[in-house]
């Protein structure tokens, strides 16, 4: 009887082993397909910040808190280090972003837009050298975005020089007082032409205007030859700007055709998603079925070896 009694318990160990390894092997796999669900959400949602992630373009509008939040999201999984240095990188982009749109009077790269006509706010080269820098180490560089950055730059390195090089000349001939003559006037002001209408040039302006009126009630041809000037640099800051805007134009031709272009992919994506999601739904269901049906013939087989093992004993004690 004992023998019976011993091999019965050692077979109901290895049955329990058995179905506990099969549990904890469920568990794993249940857990591993957890955290793959979940990375593939957390990726999705750094994806949704971007009007496309590949061509390196953010949407439209978003602000930095959005990436804060999908931070504090991701450090609440496991094993996310990855995603988390994507996310710290995109959002140094954003803010390199954010940090050229504060340099101009609005916004020159919202979403996929350019702006036809960017205008400095102060020409702060160091500024503008230290976001050059910035753009330089950023592995977006060569991205469509990173190179739309790059070309916004180098419009605010070059007005900032205009802007530096027109301060510097007015400073000089409000300096200059009653020594300031015509061609000092009609020299000095040509810096200032090409500026983009804007505060900065409005400041500058503002303080030319009593040298210029001086001038101008000096002597009557004065002011013949300050107007000729006037008109001469209207028509240099038009000149100035429209070869700036036509080169943005064209870059803006270029982002509408590729929002098209994306809006097309995102629709035949979103078609696909929904068939996957279908089709990982039925097998999720599939799955289950099994597993239930898997646990079902377990509790079966440990009701049989219980009965079985019930009825020796039974036996056993009758033979005594």
């Amino acid at each position: 009887m004992k023998k019976k009694t011993i091999g019965w318990v050692l077979l109901g160990l290895v049955v329990f082993g058995a179905i506990s390894f099969a549990s904890y092997h469920i568990y794993q796999e249940k857990m591993l397909q957890s955290e793959k669900e979940n990375k593939k959400v957390l990726n999705d949602r750094l994806a949704d910040l971007y009007e496309d992630q590949t061509l390196g373009y953010f949407k439209a509008d978003i602000s930095a808190e959005a990436f804060d939040d999908l931070t504090s999201e991701v450090k609440n999984q496991r094993g996310e280090r990855r995603t988390l240095d994507e996310i710290a990188q995109a959002k140094k982009n954003f803010e390199l972003q954010t940090d050229l749109n504060e340099l101009f009077e609005s916004d020159v790269l919202n979403g996929m837009d350019l702006s036809a006509h960017p205008v400095l706010k102060t020409p702060n080269e160091n500024q503008i050298q230290t976001l050059k820098n910035q753009a330089n180490e950023s592995p977006a560089k060569d991205k469509e975005w990173g190179q739309d950055i790059t070309m916004l730059l180098g419009i605010a390195e070059t007005q900032a020089k205009d802007f530096t090089a027109a301060e510097n000349d007015v400073k000089n001939l409000v300096n200059k007082g009653s020594e300031l003559t015509l061609s000092d006037y009609l020299t000095g002001v040509k810096t200032l032409a090409v500026l983009p209408d804007g505060k900065f040039k409005q400041q500058l302006l503002d303080q030319l205007a009593p040298v210029k009126n001086q001038l101008a009630n000096e002597n009557a041809s004065f002011a013949t030859q300050i107007q000729q000037s006037d008109a001469s640099m209207e028509t240099a800051r038009k000149s100035y700007q429209e070869r700036q805007a036509k080169v943005l134009a064209e870059r803006n031709k270029e982002l509408t055709a590729l929002k098209k272009d994306l809006a097309k992919k995102q629709a035949t994506y979103d078609s696909y998603k929904d068939l996957l999601e279908s089709i990982e739904d039925s097998k999720k269901d599939e799955s289950s079925r099994k597993d239930s049906e898997k646990e079902s013939r377990s509790r079966e087989s440990d009701s049989e070896s219980s009965s079985s093992s019930d009825a020796e004993s039974s036996d056993s004690v009758e033979d005594e």
